[in-house]
């Protein structure tokens, strides 16, 4: 059976005009073997084998090749056929999903429905670590996904794409379905799809059936090479024995180390590498049922862990151990644990506590009066820019930051950043914003809070992506309770806004409070100069922020003739008071030719430099707490979801996010609707 339709939307999906394939057909013991540059002439060579394997090269293959004998026929026997070396880049990563069956059989329904499901949760996985659509096939007894890349064709990436394969099949694999773990390599053939399988005898419960697309996305992005490595990171390493460790022999003992914690372990599978033992709940968040959670044996004594819940992706094997066993590490690993649990979990909060009406107390105080508090223990509200957190420990309670940048450099973005990771983190926040629609605001917070996976891009326009009605209602139902902005209707005076912020503070429990921007608030206050009100709102916003222990953070803009050199301290709008009893001063920089020019000057040339290859520059130019000055923090930005990240592949799942998206929906499998002879 051959489907031509099916082949010409293949060659139309992964190969450009003039690109050179091989097509390679099995079948009676033997190999034929073929080169085109054309789908019409393949279509017309590859007619005779119906009912024979035709698989097909799914990598560009130098052009020197067309040169061999089966230049545009199918020949039997070829002389050769493409290796690795012949191949000039990788293009397309496959993922290669097949039920576990009698070999020399096809696929039953029940088998390809099990294989359907896993190549889903695959897909969902991948997602989930930031990987664009995927063309999604049936390969007639299995699943394709096929995700374009552009890796080079070195023994290293081949190394790197057996990892990913390796961790896939670790998560994914068991006694059902495997994920094919041997298709690293670069010259690697597969189904051509629109052609059928050969493979056993023809039966009604085990058909020769016809492969076909499921779904081939309108743009087949490209996923970035640093997604794969992130990926293929999962891949536990074995831990040698140490002192550090604790392990007495080449293999922990990890059955007794079960039984001696009363870890609960629902089932234990076997897959190509070892044996997975899926856990009854995540250790680390009760609320994540099987089959959510596992710990993994490797047959190379390697154990690893995973919960494939986001809120739970940092942690690994050494986590759980020490989860158990607190003794099992030196203090350094005892210590990241207890950082990740602070940093990515819901952070505990006291209660707000009104000022008492009882009087200040005594004015001039002893140390003896003044209760010592654990600057360890101090709540901060995490930015979400991992290395600004590490250098300022985050927005803490009772402070004040000001944020600025000249036009164009991220700000609103940063700030739809800030928002989003102090309501993942269990913070409550409210915003003030002169300058933008309530309704373009929310449109801007949906697109980030989003991800790749479900926003839209707007028919012929490049940049203008969106989160769709049924994703923004998700995320919108999400922020209810947990942001507020303000009715710009009620004027941007401050005498009433500043009522107003008090009152959610107080009866919503805000911890979190942001102003865009100065430059449009109104300080109502004809009697004084403009520096007498912007030091009068300062004081009073400090007072305010120690007071009701809530952050505080007021974008304020440059000067104008600041957008022709590098924005410094001096040069921000207002009273020199803003900058200097504020707690932190933040700059955002954005990358570019005028940032290379105008900072190496303050920064020195090899230090921008290595700043080049971001897109966003954050500038800690004052710390009250730790004397941080000068610091420059780089970030990538990710134009069609608007987000500022701290790695390349990093894809932050919020709390919204736990439902398929619009794309998935499109992949269910409850009703495959499998063409037997299409």
């Amino acid at each position: 059976m051959i489907n031509e339709q099916t082949i010409r939307q293949y060659w139309g999906a992964f190969k450009r005009d003039g690109q050179l394939v091989e097509v390679r057909i099995l079948g009676g013991g033997k190999t034929f073997s073929g080169y085109f540059t054309d789908v019409e002439t393949m279509l017309n060579a590859i007619r005779p084998y119906d009912g024979y394997g035709i698989y097909a090269t799914i990598n560009p293959i130098q052009r020197s090749c067309y040169g061999r004998s089966q230049h545009d026929v199918i020949l039997p026997k070829p002389k050769a056929t493409t290796m690795d070396t012949d191949i000039e880049a990788r293009s397309t990563l496959l993922i290669d999903i097949d039920p576990k069956r009698p070999s020399d059989t096809n696929a039953s329904d029940d088998e390809i429905q099990a294989a359907y499901k896993t190549a889903i949760a695959v897909y969902r996985f991948l997602s989930s670590q930031g990987f664009e659509k995927p063309i999604v096939a049936f390969s007639a007894n299995g699943f394709h996904l096929y995700y374009r890349v552009w890796m080079a064709n070195t023994v290293e990436v081949a190394n790197l794409v057996r990892d990913f394969l390796l961790a896939l099949d670790m998560l994914f694999s068991d006694e059902a379905v495997s994920v094919d773990t041997s298709v690293f390599n670069a010259s690697r053939i597969s189904k051509l799809i629109g052609t059928s399988s050969n493979k056993g005898t023809n039966t009604e419960e085990r058909p020769q059936r016809l492969s076909y697309f499921r779904l081939i996305p309108d743009e087949w992005r490209e996923t970035d090479i640093a997604y794969v490595r992130k990926v293929a990171a999962m891949l536990p390493k074995k831990e040698e024995p140490s002192r550090f460790n604790g392990y007495t022999s080449e293999q922990f003992d990890l059955d007794g180390f079960i039984q001696q914690h009363g870890i609960e372990v629902v089932k234990r599978t076997t897959f190509g590498q070892g044996e997975k033992l899926v856990l009854k709940q995540c250790p680390f968040d009760p609320n994540h049922k099987a089959p959510d959670a596992a710990i993994f044996r490797l047959n190379s004594g390697a154990i690893g862990f995973r919960c494939l819940h986001n809120s739970c992706a940092h942690y690994g094997w050494r986590d759980v151990r020490l989860h158990y066993d607190p003794g099992a590490y030196e203090k350094q690993y005892r210590e990241q644990l207890a950082h990740k649990r602070s940093y990515y979990g819901q952070m505990d909060q006291k209660p707000i506590e009104p000022v008492k009406e009882d009087g200040r107390g005594k004015k001039w105080l002893s140390m003896g009066d003044i209760v010592w508090v654990d600057p360890a223990q101090m709540i901060s509200i995490p930015s979400g820019i991992t290395e600004l957190d590490k250098r300022i420990m985050g927005f803490s309670l009772g402070d004040v930051t000001i944020l600025s940048g000249i036009s164009g450099s991220g700000k609103t973005t940063l700030i739809d950043h800030f928002i989003l990771n102090a309501v993942q983190r269990g913070f409550k926040v409210a915003a003030w914003s002169g300058e933008l629609q309530g309704f373009r605001f929310q449109s801007w917070l949906d697109q980030m809070a989003a991800g790749k996976a479900n926003v839209v891009q707007k028919h012929g326009f490049d940049n203008l992506y969106y989160a769709p009605r049924p994703i923004a209602d998700k995320i919108n139902a999400w922020l209810d309770d947990k942001f507020w902005l303000y009715n710009n209707d009620y004027g941007d005076g401050w005498t009433n806004l500043f009522s107003d912020i008090k009152s959610i503070v107080n009866d919503k429990g805000v911890r979190f409070i942001l102003l865009d921007n100065l430059m449009a608030l109104d300080l109502e206050d004809d009697q004084s100069s403009s520096n007498e009100k912007e030091t009068r709102f300062i004081k009073e916003l400090k007072r305010f922020a120690k007071s009701e222990n809530i952050h505080a953070l007021l974008v304020c803009h440059p000067r104008k003739e600041q957008s022709f050199q590098l924005l410094r301290k001096e040069s921000i709008a207002g009273t020199a008071n803003l900058t200097n009893l504020c707690d932190n001063l933040l700059i955002s920089h954005r990358v570019g030719n005028d940032f290379e020019r105008r900072a190496k000057d303050f920064f020195g040339k090899d230090r921008v430099a290595e700043l080049m290859g971001y897109d966003v520059v954050v500038e800690i130019a004052k710390n009250r707490s730790l004397g941080i000055v000068d610091t420059l923090i780089g970030l990538y930005y990710e134009k069609e979801t608007r987000r500022i990240k701290n790695e390349m592949a990093e894809n932050i799942v919020y709390g919204w996010d736990d439902a398929p998206t619009v794309y998935e929906q499109e992949l269910e499998y409850d009703d495959l609707n499998l063409p037997y002879d299409d």
